[in-house]
């Protein structure tokens, strides 16, 4: 059986752990004798050590280097030591947008092709295709069809990883992705997107400016911890 990319869509060889968050952002993490867990929702799923996230086999050895690629400007970036900027916000400096914008976006579309049960929410429908093409583009002109809000957090539960939860911000459907340490609101579908988005979202030639993240805008405090009880009692 001859398989395919799902990125490009061309016969190849799959490589075989292809991950879906980088390691390097596990990494940043605080270090203490406790490692990465992943703690699912599902009833014949148990919590279960991580260290290096979710990974699947889904991409092309060339396609691996695109994420490799994009993967590496992010680290770059957001391992910097931010400055607070005047209206509060950190301060990340200039950045690469088109490789910046690809990495937040590919990332989102790594959960929805992984096929792992922890992103099995990740439903893009049609937009599927569409962006995977904005990703192999040679330009970035395509890229301004998508809203990519990024955030960070000091906060406790952003050093775990939730499954991308679909929003509604004035009646526009956005995916909340999360990341250790690091989160960004994304549109993918046509059309204009919410105007309270507009003034923050990911601009070329600007500073990359991050807002604190609470994790009270949708709910992910309870729903975490309603996750979390779950697990709990399939451990009793």
């Amino acid at each position: 059986m001859v398989e395919r990319c799902k990125l490009c869509d061309l016969p190849a060889t799959l490589v075989g752990c292809s991950h879906v968050i980088p390691q390097w952002m596990y990494a940043v993490l605080p270090q203490d004798e406790s490692r990465f867990r992943i703690a699912s929702s599902h009833d014949g799923e148990f919590e279960k050590r991580s260290p290096t996230g979710i990974y699947g086999r889904f991409v092309c050895q060339l396609c691996e280097d695109h994420f490799a690629r994009w993967d590496s400007c992010a680290s770059e970036v957001l391992r910097r030591i931010p400055t607070m900027s005047a209206n509060g916000w950190w301060d990340y400096g200039e950045f690469g947008y088109g490789d910046l914008a690809r990495f937040y976006l590919s990332v989102l579309w790594r959960a929805s092709a992984c096929g792992q049960p922890f992103f099995e929410t990740v439903d893009l429908k049609d937009r599927t295709a569409t962006l995977a093409t904005a990703l192999l583009a040679k330009d970035d002109t395509c890229l301004a069809a998508f809203d990519i809000w990024p955030s960070r957090s000091g906060r406790l539960l952003a050093c775990g990883v939730l499954p991308p939860l679909e929003v509604s911000i004035e009646s526009t459907p956005y995916w909340q992705l999360y990341m250790p340490l690091f989160q960004a609101l994304i549109k993918v579908v046509d059309g204009p997107g919410a105007s309270c988005v507009q003034p923050h979202k990911l601009k070329p030639n600007s500073h990359l400016l991050l807002c604190e993240k609470t994790f009270t805008e949708f709910g992910e405090v309870a729903t975490t911890e309603t996750v979390f009880r779950a697990n709990m009692e399939k451990k009793n």
